[in-house]
């Protein structure tokens, strides 16, 4: 293996690193901007569908015996 090609393995696996790294913090801050806009409603009625689904209400699902 020649210099060249180590040094261009080292800036690829840099490069790498850095898209890795950056994609990383755009995913965070993408995910925390869309948690801020979500309303309190729509978290409210999600929980409350996913209870339901999951039969945490002690009740019986009626929709999931009509399948």
């Amino acid at each position: 293996m020649s210099d060249d090609e180590g040094s261009m393995r080292c800036r690829s696996g840099t490069l790498f690193g850095i898209g890795l790294s950056v994609g990383v913090v755009i995913g965070l801050a993408v995910g925390t901007a869309v948690a801020l806009g979500v309303s309190t409603d729509a978290m409210d009625t999600l929980r409350r569908l996913l209870d339901r689904m999951s039969g945490r209400t002690n009740q019986v699902n009626f929709e999931l015996l009509l399948q």
